[in-house]
């Protein structure tokens, strides 16, 4: 807005050190998620499939490929549920550990877990349904991801997919854990180090990435035109496509009608709900 330096100060005077920790705090707490943390993704998982209206659905003849799983907390709700198996996939050790140690824990034999890049995974085989939950918008490379996928997926399968808040949406910063008011469009208004070093002061000592897209996780600021240009390109196509899917009875509306106009859309869409089928 007004140059890195102004723009640090004026966003200093917004922010906390409530969160503050390190990687390796990060790392031990993963390992005390608790039973409870679990339990609490089946009526996660049930309200996201009430926002996909019905297109996400558990088969138990079916395999299933959770692409970026986290901690598992998903992947083993639909493995309650009895998804025929279902394989969580991601590059965090951490997150791996917590997933097996829940899925022994629960005694789910239909899940399973790989600590990996999914760009270079070399399965054994292809999944009837590829799943991707609040990773996407994370993704470094979006579009060759897109196709990447394709080559995971069985003849006949489907993607599924949620992700955002989107970078340019009003709080698609990611960055709301260490700010004490959040102000809409900080990630688009406000000088991207001067959000870092912040990020770095507040939230991440030990993250010293000088771009938003080196932050541990990524942040890859896609806009919403540009997911779907990425769909074109990669050569998918939707059977089902709700943007901002807020259970609000006057929002929802109004924000999805909003977020159809070519110049509001990238600035007023939040997040995705797709079922996409290799054309």
């Amino acid at each position: 807005m007004l140059g890195e330096t102004l723009d640090y100060w004026m966003l200093k005077v917004l922010a906390h050190r409530r969160n503050i920790a390190t990687e390796e705090e990060l790392n031990s707490r993963a390992s005390e998620a608790t039973a409870q943390t679990f339990e609490a993704a089946m009526p996660k998982m049930r309200k996201l499939m009430r926002r996909f209206g019905g297109h996400l659905r558990v088969d138990s003849a079916k395999r299933y490929l959770d692409m970026g799983c986290g901690a598992g907390e998903l992947t083993l709700a639909l493995a309650r549920m009895g998804a025929g198996h279902i394989t969580g996939v991601d590059f965090m050790p951490r997150s791996i550990d917590t997933a097996r140690m829940h899925a022994a824990r629960m005694g789910l034999a239909n899940a399973s877990f790989e600590c990996c890049d999914l760009h270079t995974w070399k399965p054994q085989h292809k999944y009837d349904v590829l799943l991707s939950f609040d990773v996407f918008e994370h993704i470094e490379a979006p579009r060759q991801f897109l196709a990447r996928m394709k080559e995971l997926i069985a003849p006949g399968g489907v993607a599924v997919m949620s992700f955002g808040p989107l970078f340019h949406s009003p709080f698609g910063d990611h960055m709301w854990g260490f700010f004490r008011l959040q102000v809409p469009w900080r990630g688009v208004l406000f000088s991207e180090q001067a959000m870092l070093r912040l990020r770095r002061e507040c939230f991440r000592p030990t993250d010293t990435a000088q771009r938003l897209r080196e932050i541990a996780g990524g942040l890859n600021q896609m806009r919403y035109s540009e997911f779907l240009e990425h769909l074109r390109a990669a050569g998918w196509q939707c059977d089902y496509l709700a943007v901002n899917a807020i259970e609000l009875p006057v929002v929802r509306p109004l924000s999805n009608t909003l977020a159809r106009v070519p110049v509001l859309q990238d600035f007023i869409a939040h997040n995705v709900y797709c079922v996409l089928r290799p054309m």
